[in-house]
Parts: structure tokens; sequence; C-alpha cells
């Protein structure tokens, strides 16, 4: 028994690496394979046609003859769309949900409107129908589907496919069985990933962002909440309690009054919220009545992007309000930059669309706190992957088991 499972491994192993090269060239022939990995062109042969069978791999043409002569040898490409994956998103508010080929590219995708506290029921059905949309095209074979990655805001346990908690969604409980629950309606019987979806938002920059060539990177999404995801050479860290990434809930301002969502004070996400950002606006209209935020809006009526606007165009008001969240950001990313020590710190979210001045200074501010001594070269930069970010890093992590 000890020898057949042997066996089947080296043969599991064979083929992903074979995969990984086809993946990663153009066009190649059995002995550029050959050259690639030590294997013997029967063993290769095996493994061409095990691919070409299933439709990961296809025969472009002819290569040229030996100085011998001989036979032209086939020339083989990775089928970009011999496989496909999906990823999925529960926000708070919306599902969002990918479909890729075995490159990542998107095929299509679709959003979903989320209530508050939506019973889980409910959003189980729009999970399976929104499953349903993106396979139902005649051309996308649903035994080719590599599987389904789920990333939900919250704490998750990854091994058992749970969701832990739900700020968003509490009527769901505790340790809800998601992956379970999933693939007991799914017809096709795929891989059920579930995992916090700041995971998979990292996961996007490692593979698809400006982490490619990074092995430690921090990924932060920022907004109402505060999460994030971190890769800690090469590989995604959740920690004993699935508690890595909630940064959202380290205290910052331990005598602040600034009341938290989780009902703590001066956590990281209460002091750099955009709800607190709009809300000093608003309180401060009165001192600052002729600033360019108030401009098209009254002081009850401003949104986030117009103090970013106004900000990076020099306005008093609008520069006071973001040196204050810039400080707390500052405190908040240098202790992580000494928990972690990433080469990388992306910025996601809403933050993204905040320009030039809050980066800018943001950096200089890091620069300034703790260990000054010594020089610190961790990057911090916006991320350019937009609100794709998180379910195309799903679909992605599905086609990274498949070809690890």
């Amino acid at each position: 028994m000890t020898s057949i499972k042997k066996q089947k491994t080296v043969k599991h192993a064979n083929r992903k690496a074979i995969l990984n090269v086809l993946r990663n060239s153009g066009e190649i022939s059995v002995a550029g394979l050959s050259n690639e990995v030590n294997l013997s062109k029967q063993t290769l042969m095996k493994i061409m046609n095990y691919y070409i069978k299933n439709g990961m791999v296809i025969i472009t043409g002819k290569g040229n003859s030996t100085e011998e002569g001989g036979k032209k040898p086939n020339i083989y490409k990775f089928n970009k769309n011999g496989g496909y994956a999906i990823g999925m998103i529960i926000s708070a508010n919306r599902l969002f949900s990918v479909i890729t080929d075995l490159k990542s590219n998107i095929l299509d995708k679709v959003s979903v409107t989320l209530e508050a506290d939506e019973e889980f029921e409910s959003v189980l059905k729009k999970i399976i129908d929104s499953y349903n949309y993106l396979t139902k095209n005649p051309e996308i074979k649903k035994e080719r589907i590599t599987g389904l990655a789920i990333g939900a805001y919250g704490i998750t346990n990854f091994f058992k496919g749970e969701v832990i908690f739900s700020p968003h969604f509490p009527s769901w409980g505790k340790n809800l069985a998601l992956k379970e629950k999933i693939s007991e309606k799914i017809p096709e019987d795929i891989p059920v990933i579930v995992d916090n979806h700041s995971r998979f938002q990292v996961f996007s920059e490692k593979i698809l962002g400006l982490a490619k060539d990074k092995n430690s990177v921090v990924a932060i999404q920022a907004g109402k909440g505060l999460v994030a995801g971190v890769i800690i050479e090469n590989e995604i860290r959740r920690g004993n309690h699935s508690l890595i990434g909630e940064i959202g809930h380290m205290i910052i301002d331990p005598e602040g009054r600034e009341i938290c969502s989780c009902g703590g004070r001066g956590c990281f996400e209460a002091m750099v919220s955009t709800s607190r950002i709009l809300r000093m606006a608003e309180e401060k209209y009165n001192d600052y009545p002729d600033s360019i935020i108030f401009k098209d809006n009254g002081p009850d009526s401003v949104n986030i992007y117009d103090v970013f606007d106004a900000s990076n165009k020099g306005d008093k008001l609008a520069l006071e309000l973001m040196d204050d969240v810039i400080s707390w950001f500052g405190i908040g990313i240098s202790n992580i930059i000494l928990m972690y020590d990433p080469q990388v710190m992306i910025i996601q979210g809403i933050f993204t669309k905040a320009g030039k001045y809050f980066l800018e200074n943001l950096r200089k501010k890091i620069n300034k706190i703790s260990l000054f001594s010594i020089e610190r070269k961790t990057e911090i930069k916006y991320s350019e992957l937009g609100d794709t970010a998180g379910a195309l890093g799903a679909a992605s992590y599905v086609l990274s088991k498949c070809f690890e």
C-alpha cells in the first residue's frame, strides 16, 4: 500500500511540474520540456497525453527535424481555456464573483446586493445563483472547473471552511460551516475553499499586483473598516486563532474616546475610518465655512472624495483632517512594520483614491516613528488592482492549489 501511494504521489508531482513549465512557457517541444525537468521522454509523453485528453494542453504544430532527420516533433502549448476557477467575496453589502481562465483572466463577473445582516439561507441562495450564472455559458465545460474560493468579511477558519464570526452578519451565529453548505448545493464535485477576504486580497497582489517579485507583503484594506492580509516568506499567514490581519482592533490611542464597532476605545479602525473623518468635517463647518469641501455640499452631505480632492488642492480644513488621519495611520502602520517587517505594504480600498498628499505624508510620518536609526526600506504603495482584487485573488488561489 505504501509503495502504491508513493507511486501516485510521484506521478502527481511530475504532472504538476510539467504543467507549471507549460504554463510559464510559450510553445515547447518534448525535448524542450526534457531540458526543464529530469524525466524520460516516455514519461513526458504519458503526461502530455493526459493533459491533452483533459484539454489543458494543445498541439500547435510541428517543430524542426533533428540533423539526423526523422519525424518532426509536436509543439505543445498550455491551454488557458482548458480550465476555470471561480472566486467570490462576501462583503457587508454585496456578493461579488468572477470566473477566470487558467491564466487568471476574468471571463465574466456578477455583483449581487446583500442586505444588512441578511439571513444565511438567503445569502447561500445568492452564492449558488451567482455560481450558476458564471457557469451558464455553454462554452464553459463544468467538468473543467478547478474549484471555488470564497472570502468572507470576518474571522474564518481556513482549515475547517468555517466563518467563526462575521460582524456584518451576526445572525449567522458562530462557526458557520460555509464550505460544507456550499458543497451540498453545487452539483459539481469541486474543491471549495473558505478564508477571510483580506487573505485573497493580499494573494492577488502577490500573484497579479505590485508584490509579484516580493516574498513578504502586507496589504491593508481601509475604509469604514480596517483589515490586512499578510504574506511572509511567500506564505499566507493566518495564526493559531485565525486572527492575523485583524489589525483594525489594535489599540493605538489607549486614552481615546473614539468607540469602535467592536466596543473598544481607540482602535486603529476607529481612528482612521472614513465615517470619523466625515464627522469631523461636519463638526468643523462653523470654523471653516468657506472650505471647498462644502462648495457643493451642506456640512451633513460631504463625501470622503470631497475631502481627498480638497487636500490635494491645499484646502486648509482638508489638510487638517488628512493630517489627523495620517498621524494615526502612521502609528498603526509603523507597528505593523515592526511586527512583520514586510518588503512592501500595499494600501487597498477607498484610501487608494486619497491621492498624492496622503501617500507622500504617510511615508514621511512612518519614517519618523521608532527605530529612526535603522534605514528602513519598506515600500508603501497604492494598489492598482481595483475592486476586483479580492474575487480575482480568490480565483487565483484556486489555481495556485491546482498548479503547486
